[in-house]
């Protein structure tokens, strides 16, 4: 019999000679699971583990389905069973990656388990045929991997070695399927990193001898320097406005280019952040070589079936790249990073191989997610130990992590005397002004019209912009929240931005949306009290340019109802305030942002609030007993709770014909790419109030459209917040 593996066109047979051999298939998978897993020293098991995986197609049941029967055939399974008949325990352990690769990794289970889902009652339930496969397959030798782990560390380095291999695992019988079936080959661009820093030094602004970029100047060769030590966990502690965007890229480019490094990943808090670095970093080293990659992102490459698209050889180029970022530069959110290296989805785990051999930028690590932060420094930590990888940590507010990473591994700064550089950055003063109400809030910004005042809430931002339209003694008021979608929000910032350039009075009321990568520039900022590090932040908008003496940063205590401090952040404002009392002026340079991090973790880890979920317990290795516990861990794991719904805005003729696409199933990815800049995302309980007041038109294919242009408006965007229904009498589309 021949055996086979797959159908030219994936469903239907219409002949052997129209099909892919299962040996082929198995080997081309062997190999290419070498290839990568070769990035971690684990070439000779990724190819027996690529040998292995489809061996449950040799079974006759599965060559009588591939041929047009009708009959249930569990194939994923016989190779876990092969792999323990030969090599006992760690065969079993290793049968894991194997048997979950179309399903996904499960709980491990205990031996005996039969009955509830994991693997080990698959593996026990099984009751295929045994499979005849040695007159075509040869495997070879098993070859143990040497984890680099201490007794603490070790059950979570296992899992992550698994994680790994599986990953591998799926990219090779992706890869090798989507080639035979669409019969194409899937080749990456082409790059070379010596020649991307060499486009990067070309291409970093001239300095122009301003005491501002002469500091930047200082930075940058810093990190240059710093790239020729070994791989490690850096730490990159820079004020805000010095430059970090291209002296992290130069960093990890010329770290790259001495350890032979493949990419460059920059793991990001905030979508926003991202377009602004992508459109700085695409600018000088080419579009092609970066890829964009976040979840609205994913689902515009998830969606495309514009044949324009695919055809379009960049375009096809990325989609390829963001299912395995196989790209020298990715930039990337912290929920996809983390969220995809604790997930046990095929889908989600494929591209995660592909950190190994990297340079990691936690740009903004403060904004690490502090209920998990135990877990995410295992992460990184277990990256670092045994992946080839270094990461970085870019903060200005550098968190006290030292004691939640793997202490084997030092934190090495990059800037020779951070506190020097903050002394020689200080272009603000930071005064504790106490409690205030609206009206005070408003009195203070009318003696300084220039100013932009950040509060906690989109509720606040709200009430306080309406009182400040009612005020004779302000002209020129701008809102700035996330209710407005981002191309709103960058003509707000535009027109903002041209008014401080000619030296006209603007006021600019935020939330805290404009604390990172906005390049904004008052001579002074007002804060609603929140954490330490979300008051320098905002500090560094405040005469950012250096171009006064001394910018003003004014910490308040608001008390009205709508500024009520939300719970979120309760216990960060409290420690803020414990801070100020013991150090007074010095709260806000790196010694109180220091004390207030270790304080911080400190009250969290107390009550385990850096591991609320108990990740960490999810795996456990010891003598004959092993629990690794993928499925459940992937399913704690969430660093944004799935309690928003996007909205789109159409306002517009340009909107109104992308949206008409929608409606008609055509789903282009520049077509979702466009529309995601009219996106609005508000809270479950908000998009209801907009449902039953029809103001949305769903679209079957799950898209939400905002239908009455009443509901949005022109300076505050999308309306949650007034009692009156606008849209009564509209019916659903």
């Amino acid at each position: 019999m021949k055996y086979l593996a797959h159908t030219k066109d994936g469903k239907n047979f219409t002949g052997e000679e129209n099909s892919q051999t299962l040996q082929d298939h198995l080997n081309n998978v062997s190999r290419y699971t070498e290839q990568f897993s070769s990035d971690f020293d684990a070439g000779e098991i990724g190819a027996l583990l690529g040998l292995v995986h489809d061996l449950g197609k040799y079974q006759q049941k599965f060559q009588d389905r591939i041929r047009g029967h009708s009959v249930r055939v569990d194939h994923a399974t016989a190779g876990a069973i092969v792999l323990h008949e030969k090599w006992d325990k760690l065969g079993w352990l290793h049968g894991m990656v194997v048997s979950g690769h179309h399903t996904g990794l499960k709980d491990s289970g205990s031996g005996s388990n039969k009955s509830d889902g994991t693997y080990s009652s698959r593996f026990n339930n099984y009751q295929g045929e045994k499979v005849d496969f040695d007159q075509e397959i040869k495997l070879p030798q098993f070859v143990p991997k040497k984890i680099n782990c201490t007794k603490e560390t070790m059950s979570f380095a296992f899992a992550t070695y698994f994680k790994m291999l599986f990953s591998c695992l799926v990219d090779a019988d992706w890869t090798d399927t989507e080639e035979y079936v669409k019969d194409i080959k899937r080749v990456g661009i082409p790059y070379n990193i010596d020649q991307l820093a060499a486009k990067l030094t070309a291409g970093i602004p001239k300095n122009n001898g301003s005491i501002i970029n002469n500091i930047r100047a200082e930075i940058l060769t810093d990190c240059i320097n710093a790239a020729k030590e070994e791989q490690g966990i850096f730490t990159l502690t820079v004020p805000t406005g010095g430059g970090k965007t291209l002296s992290s890229l130069a960093f990890a480019l010329e770290h790259a280019r001495r350890h032979g490094l493949k990419r460059v990943i920059y793991v990001i808090p905030y979508t926003s952040i991202i377009e602004q670095n992508a459109d700085v970093i695409s600018g000088i080293l080419g579009s092609e070589y970066v890829l964009e990659h976040h979840s609205q992102v994913d689902e515009s490459y998830d969606a495309v079936n514009g044949e324009d698209d695919l055809d379009n050889n960049l375009g096809k180029h990325m989609k390829w790249a963001s299912e395995n970022w196989d790209i020298p530069v990715v930039l990337t959110t912290n929920v996809q990073f983390f969220e995809s290296f604790f997930s046990n989805k095929p889908s989600k785990t494929r591209k995660i191989h592909n950190i190994s051999k990297s340079v990691v930028i936690f740009d903004e690590a403060q904004m690490l997610p502090r209920e998990l932060l135990s877990p995410s420094m295992y992460a990184i930590s277990e990256l670092v130990m045994n992946y080839r990888v270094t990461a970085v940590l870019c903060s200005a507010t550098q968190p006290a992590i030292s004691q939640y990473k793997y202490q084997k591994l030092p934190l090495k700064e990059m800037i020779r005397d951070p506190q020097v550089l903050s002394n020689k950055l200080k272009r603000v003063n930071y005064e504790v002004i106490g409690k205030k109400s609206d009206e005070e809030i408003l009195h203070i910004l009318a003696d300084n019209p220039r100013a932009m005042c950040i509060v906690n809430s989109r509720k606040h931002a709200y009430a306080l912009f309406q009182l400040a339209k009612e005020e004779e003694n302000l002209a020129s008021v701008y809102h700035l929240s996330t209710l407005m979608h981002s191309k709103h929000r960058r003509k707000v910032l535009s027109e903002v931005k041209e008014k401080l350039k000619s030296a006209e009075n603007v006021i600019l009321i935020a939330t805290s949306l404009v604390e990172a990568g906005v390049d904004i520039d008052f001579p002074m900022v007002m804060r609603s009290i929140a954490g330490i590090d979300s008051i320098i932040q905002a500090g560094g908008r405040a005469n950012r340019e250096g171009k006064i003496d001394k910018g003003r940063v004014l910490i308040f205590e608001p008390t009205s109802e709508m500024g009520k401090i939300p719970k979120s952040i309760l216990s960060m404002v409290s420690i803020t305030q414990e801070v100020v009392r013991v150090l007074a002026d010095e709260a806000f340079e790196n010694t109180g942002v220091h004390m207030y991090f270790e304080n911080l973790y400190h009250a969290s880890s107390s009550s385990n609030v850096l591991d609320t979920k108990n990740i960490l317990s999810e795996f456990e290795v010891r003598v004959n007993q092993y629990k690794f516990n993928f499925e459940t861990v992937a399913k704690k794991y969430k660093i944004i709770e799935d309690n928003t719904k996007s909205v789109i805005v159409n306002s517009s003729e340009d909107t109104n014909q992308l949206v008409q696409e929608l409606r008609k199933n055509i789903f282009k990815r520049e077509t979702i790419r466009k529309l995601q800049q009219y996106s609005v995302s508000v809270y479950k309980h908000e998009y209801e109030k907009l449902k039953a007041e029809n103001a949305l038109e769903i679209l079957e294919n799950g898209y939400s459209i905002l239908n009455n242009g009443q509901y949005y408006d022109e300076e505050t965007g999308l309306d949650i917040f007034s009692i009156d229904n606008k849209n009564a009498e509209c019916c659903m589309i």
